[in-house]
């Protein structure tokens, strides 16, 4: 019986060994995959963060080419409405010169003068 105790340690020595070693062996491994994925997640958020800094200056770019736009159509707007307003001005001038002519010389306006009503 003793050789029978002696060959049961041996075997449950040489079982908890294999198991230690398994064991050891598979940490290694999830410690390897864990720097792998920390490594390769590093890499994608800096391209994620590049990109992102490439989306905001372009942005900002059409930004000031959109608010320069803006800025021409409202000067172009402004120089229509000056135009305008001098033709508006012009033509009360004239109005009021021919009202002057017809009462310094007596007349009175034709009925084709009168075409607005």
């Amino acid at each position: 019986m003793e050789t029978g105790k002696a060959q049961l340690s041996v075997i449950k020595a040489w079982k908890e060994q294999k198991i230690t070693k398994v064991i050891n062996k598979t940490q290694k491994n999830l410690i390897e995959i864990s720097g792998w994925e920390n490594k390769k997640t590093t890499k994608i958020e800096s391209e994620l963060a590049g990109l992102q800094r490439k989306m905001d200056n372009k942005k900002m770019e059409k930004a000031e080419k959109l608010r320069s736009k803006k800025a021409a159509v409202h000067a172009k707007a402004q120089e229509k409405k000056a135009k305008v307003q001098t033709k508006q001005a012009q033509e009360i001038l004239h109005a009021e010169e021919e009202a002057a002519r017809f009462q310094a010389t007596g007349q009175t306006p034709n009925k084709s003068s009168f075409s607005c009503f």
